[in-house]
């Protein structure tokens, strides 16, 4: 299965552009998130900062260790480029990297979402949930997966299944 993303360069590194790109658009995530959990409680924006960091270790364990990118330039920030300071190198990139994944970033807007539908915010749903679409679409479409060499990974239009 693939999702038809297309690979302009396939590179063997990421650039400064591509990490700078991904690191902006996550710093809007992690402030936005930390403002939104800040209006349940600072105990709420405290447990958000505790998730945010907790989900490090598992991206870095289930996804980023197996990536053709370990220990080098990574398009986001604090991961792929940090992983090998955590764990050692894996060569299985399988549905449990991609879990791995989806479980990090569930921590790291887990408590914003509750800080949302505790509110009732309309607005804050639509530019929240736009704000995670936006990274994902640069990450999926821009700066990450068209540039990446990963032929493991199901995302990408060389994966056989």
């Amino acid at each position: 299965m693939s999702f038809g993303i297309k690979r302009k360069k396939r590179l063997t590194e990421f650039t400064v552009k591509e990490y700078g790109i991904n690191g902006g658009l996550m710093a809007i995530l992690f402030l936005f998130g930390l403002y939104l959990s800040l209006g349940l409680s600072t105990f709420a924006a405290g447990l958000y900062i505790i998730l945010w960091l907790a989900s490090y270790p598992i991206i870095h364990a289930t996804t980023c260790r197996h990536c053709v990118y370990y220990g080098k330039q990574c398009p986001v920030p604090l991961e792929g480029n940090c992983s090998h300071l955590t764990f050692d190198k894996g060569n299985n990139f399988g549905i449990l990297a991609g879990l791995g994944g989806l479980l990090a970033y569930f921590l790291r807007v887990c408590i914003p979402y509750v800080a949302i539908f505790y509110s009732g915010s309309v607005l804050f749903f639509i530019l929240y949930t736009g704000t995670i679409g936006i990274f994902f679409y640069v990450l999926f479409f821009h700066t990450g997966c068209p540039n990446c060499i990963q032929t493991k990974c199901p995302m990408n239009p060389d994966f056989i299944t």
